[in-house]
């Protein structure tokens, strides 16, 4: 009785135990695994000169965070573009501050994808 409590108990936590456990799918069954992109942009920097600032983003639902480390000495204004299921383009505007980095997260709905990270905030 032990056993069946214990079972129990363990399935409720999701708790395998390796002789009751289902065998593991093979190389020939097994499901593609979905990963998650992640893309990069840069822009280049007026000074100093040959430097840059630089972003990376993953594919979001309806969220996606902008990672961002800008090596230039000044403002930078990146245009987030965003691409909608037929196509059409919008942006939204992000600006750092030179020799910064951090991330900021954009609300881009569930039927958009960033498309590109572009210098400017203007189409």
């Amino acid at each position: 009785m032990k056993i069946g409590k214990t079972l129990m108990a363990a399935s409720a936590l999701g708790i395998a135990f390796a002789g009751i456990a289902a065998p593991a799918a093979s190389a020939d069954t097994a499901a593609p695994v979905s990963a998650q992109s992640k893309h990069t942009a840069s822009i280049k920097c007026t000074k100093p000169s040959g430097k840059k600032a630089n972003y990376s983003w993953g594919d979001g639902f309806t969220n996606v965070t902008v990672y961002f480390n800008n090596h230039c000495s000044h403002k930078v204004s990146a245009g987030i573009v965003v691409k909608d299921m037929d196509g059409a383009l919008s942006v939204q505007c992000m600006t750092t501050n030179g020799g910064t980095s951090g991330k900021k997260k954009f609300h881009i709905g569930a039927d958009h994808t960033v498309a590109r990270i572009q210098k400017g905030c203007k189409l």
